[in-house]
């Protein structure tokens, strides 16, 4: 594999900026389709009977952040990186579907601001391989899908930090600067020769939109390559439900509600409809304000009931702490319906003034 001519970066980037498609940067998809259904192997070299070992999920989490972070160097220091211990490692992640599975609850739920370059692309992989096992991909495409998201933001890499983590509000220069980040990725990874091309072409239509709204190009439709419209609604729900330098997060509810309030043209309905089967509303462990005024922690979902989980209730109507567990199944109980996400804040809130 060769090394990336970073020198070159940001000179083809501007020269290039503005194109249209059918210029220099367009891509043939159906080339990639037709190249990608004659292969033999799977992403990465991997054979469709080399099933992963059993291994701690949350480790998986660790082994991917240190992998991501460690092709991020490799990058800023003008250096190649290698793909085949990333496939490794999501091919141990896909070994395990099942909605309590710890490693893609762990994927919800972290939180943490200042470690959102590399936790925010290790998530989209792991809720990649979610929606590509809900919407019936092959192990394959599968693995490929996951791994294009988990290096879609490598162009991160020679951003400065302090921009990465400013607090404050960006500037117009600093904006344009983040948004060059699809064309610092597609350079980076095209690198990696035309068997890895999908890598590089969905990076670069991350920020595009079907209905021609999006950037650096403004495709429309089918001139997305499905990968990229997939991370880019995923990447899009990750954002919003995790803090950032900047701003704080939103309930699980409120990004749902945001995505499809506001979003509904800009993605294929399939892939909505399969973020609301694979997070639904409410997700485990998110909590939940009933019809009651009681709250209560969500321990079980159902997929053909996504806005009636499973609850523990935590505080009872009185805003007061439940001492003895008090399970609620909505299905069972039609008198209950949940009206509201609760944030984390607020439960904190209430268990320091004692419930």
């Amino acid at each position: 594999m060769g090394l990336v001519d970073f020198r070159k970066i940001n000179s083809e980037t501007h020269k290039n900026k503005g194109q249209k498609p059918g210029q220099k940067l367009k891509l043939s998809f159906r080339e990639l389709a037709d190249s990608r259904q004659s292969r033999q192997v799977t992403a990465g070299g991997a054979t469709e009977n080399n099933r992963p070992s059993p291994e701690n999920r949350m480790q998986l989490y660790e082994k991917a952040s240190l992998y991501l972070n460690q092709a991020l160097n490799a990058v800023k220091n003008r250096r190649s990186f290698p793909l085949e211990p990333g496939f490794k490692i999501l091919q141990k992640m896909a070994a395990v579907d099942h909605p309590e599975d710890e490693l893609f609850i762990m994927a919800i739920h972290l939180d943490d601001r200042f470690q959102y370059v590399i936790h925010h692309s290790v998530n989209l992989a792991i809720y990649c391989l979610k929606m590509a096992q809900d919407l019936g991909f092959s192990k394959s495409d599968k693995l490929e899908l996951a791994m294009a998201a988990l290096l879609h933001d490598i162009g991160m890499a020679v951003i400065p930090d302090k921009l990465l983590y400013k607090e404050g509000a960006f500037s117009d220069r600093e904006l344009e600067i983040l948004r060059d980040r699809p064309n610092y990725s597609y350079k980076i990874l095209r690198s990696f020769g035309p068997q890895f091309a999908y890598l590089a072409e969905t990076a670069v239509q991350v920020y595009e939109r079907i209905d021609g709204s999006g950037y650096p190009r403004g495709l429309k439709g089918n001139e997305i390559h499905e990968y990229s419209q997939i991370v880019g609604l995923l990447d899009m729900f990750e954002a919003l439900i995790h803090s950032r330098p900047h701003r704080d997060k939103l309930t699980h509810f409120a990004a749902v509600k945001e995505i499809i309030n506001t979003c509904k043209t800009r993605f294929q309905r399939r892939h909505l409809k399969s973020l609301l089967r694979i997070f639904t509303a409410f997700p485990i462990h998110s909590y939940v304000r009933l019809n009651s005024n009681a709250i209560g922690k969500v321990i079980e979902t159902y997929p053909d009931q996504p806005m009636r989980p499973k609850l523990k209730i935590l505080f009872d109507s009185q805003r007061r702490k439940v001492l003895t567990e008090r399970i609620v199944v909505l299905p069972e109980d039609p008198l209950l319906n949940i009206v509201d996400s609760v944030s984390e804040s607020e439960i904190e809130e209430l268990g320091m003034n004692g419930g």
